[in-house]
């Protein structure tokens, strides 16, 4: 048994399920059982959220379902009426914080003065990643099980890179002509490939404490997105 569980589900992430078209149809996919009533759909996301906060600062293989019901306040039986096993609510959990993370994301690309965006960008998913690891390292385990668990991982990559193509095409001083969109979303998968590396093995020389790792790993993507030379060039 595990104490001083967090309790609940944040405010924050009834808006953005809400608002999320595929919510259903992702839970469907990942094996939660379907909910007609909208109590049974509260009880379930409640579960889903309490769960994700709890996976964000304890290793998930450490938490019963035991845990989990009393930090949520419901029975084992209400537990295994959604989800037939704890690798099933995690796939739910995972689908939660992509959905969580997403706008937020977005948000610092479409908002962010433009020389500004990668370096808080890094910033932020570096200091997600080290604050999260055991949830990371979890979401690594699953995806070993079923591959398809990293697909909401891999869709935010992908749009996030989209919109930052679009941020890219809108800004003057940048050569059009040398926008590369098959190099700018490899940048990003250079990205999340260097995070979820170095939260899974810290290969090192450079981890997340590491102060030059943000730098360097800003360094790769603007050197893969190959289309700022002249821009530095100005500035030296």
């Amino acid at each position: 048994m595990i104490d001083h569980l967090p309790c609940g589900k944040s405010a924050s992430m009834d808006n953005l399920w809400a608002s999320d078209g595929d919510w259903e149809e992702e839970l469907a996919a990942a094996g939660v059982a379907p909910t007609l009533q909208k109590r049974s759909r509260e009880m379930r996301d409640r579960l889903i959220g309490t769960s994700l906060e709890i996976a964000r600062t304890i290793p998930f293989e450490q938490i019963s379902v035991l845990d989990l019901c009393q930090a949520t306040g419901c029975s084992t039986g209400a537990f295994y009426a959604r989800f037939p096993d704890k690798n099933t609510l995690f796939r739910a959990v995972m689908l939660a914080s992509a959905a969580q993370s997403r706008p937020l994301l977005e948000r610092i690309i479409k908002e962010t003065p433009f020389d500004k965006i990668l370096p808080i960008l890094i910033d932020s998913q570096v200091q997600r990643f080290r604050n999260q690891i055991d949830f990371f390292r979890a979401a690594f385990r699953v995806s070993l099980e079923c591959s398809d668990a990293w697909s909401p991982f891999r869709r935010n990559s992908q749009r996030l890179a989209n919109t930052y193509l679009t941020r890219l095409r809108a800004e003057e001083g940048i050569d059009q002509d040398a926008i590369d969109e098959g190099r700018v979303h490899f940048a990003f998968q250079i990205m999340y490939g260097v995070l979820n590396n170095t939260a899974l093995n810290r290969p090192g020389p450079y981890n997340f404490e590491s102060p030059e790792f943000p730098a360097l790993l800003q360094d790769a993507m603007e050197m893969m997105i190959g289309c700022f030379e002249p821009r530095r060039a100005a500035k030296g």
